[in-house]
């Protein structure tokens, strides 16, 4: 019995910034959001399974990370990664991508895209103040387990790509 794949993913979410988390690349590749839409656009659309699912549970676009404007790749240590195991449900290596993205945000290691304020108050200038940041950003985290900048590179079972997912289904209830 095939299920009903759900219209959702990096085309209609509210993140305005996009981490899919690479463990066997150990690398995390950051992109705005808006980026890596327009990079999928006319791309055919492929299908993706769970483990012990005999049907689609998503699908989406392969797109190279190059294709995506203002991408960055951000290498990270392999001792990140212990524990990172293809065979954990989708949810626990969803869990254990967050805490990559959390780690990287408390180290200063994750690009932000942000405008600052030009201060023109000669009063405030005078204060020490010239630019003024403001900002909340939405991140969406993705285990992207295959993921990789050149397929093969650095493991032969790395795909190249990155999958931008538009549709999903979640039959094994996992939250």
């Amino acid at each position: 019995m095939i299920m009903e794949l759900f219209d959702y993913g990096i085309h209609n979410e509210a993140s305005n910034i996009r981490a899919h988390v690479a463990p066997l690349a150990c690398c995390v590749f950051v992109f705005p959001t808006i980026c890596g839409v327009k990079a999928m656009k006319g791309k055919q659309k492929k299908l993706a399974y769970q483990p012990g699912v005999d049907f689609p549970t998503a699908e989406g676009a392969l797109v190279k990370p190059s294709e995506i404007t203002h991408l960055r790749k951000i290498q990270i240590h392999p001792d990140r990664f212990q524990g990172f195991d293809e065979n954990l449900t989708t949810s626990q290596k969803g869990d254990k991508a967050v805490e990559i993205v959390q780690m990287m945000l408390r180290f200063g290691k994750f690009p932000l895209w942000l405008e600052g304020e030009f201060v023109k108050d000669v009063s405030i200038q005078t204060t020490g103040t010239d630019v003024i940041v403001k900002g909340k950003w939405k991140i969406e985290v993705k285990c992207d387990y295959r993921a990789s900048v050149e397929k093969g590179v650095p493991n032969k079972l790395c795909t190249g790509n990155l999958f931008l997912q538009t549709a999903e289904r979640n039959p094994l209830k996992y939250v």
